[in-house]
């Protein structure tokens, strides 16, 4: 808790028109909660920690970012090369056939 938190379990004259179990309340939580200051070790190993906490966090988030999904443009160009295949598979089909047809068949006796 904050040192403000303690000041408002401290009693107040303008807090006479609460309830008394509410004061009650009040006062156990004052005289059972001490503030405390933390040992400067543990701050020293608690900020060592967040700060490598966030490091990770941020390496995740710039891992993510590169590994993401594939982008559109892979996918459409592969596409577009399978359609262009495609085209010219057919085109080179039907140019084929139309040589075989254009050239009259001899029937020799």
């Amino acid at each position: 808790m904050t040192d403000n938190a303690f000041e408002l379990l401290e009693p107040q004259d303008d807090r006479s028109e609460e309830p008394a179990p509410l004061q009650g309340v009040a006062d156990r939580v004052r005289y059972t909660l001490q503030p405390v200051s933390p040992d400067h070790a543990f701050r020293a190993r608690l900020r060592d920690s967040l700060a490598m906490a966030a490091r990770h966090q941020q390496a995740q988030r710039l891992m993510a970012v590169k590994r993401g999904e594939p982008g559109w443009g892979w996918l459409l160009g592969a596409a577009a090369l399978g359609s262009a295949a495609g085209v010219l598979a057919v085109m080179w089909r039907s140019r084929g056939q139309t040589h075989k047809t254009a050239a009259p068949a001899q029937v020799r006796n």
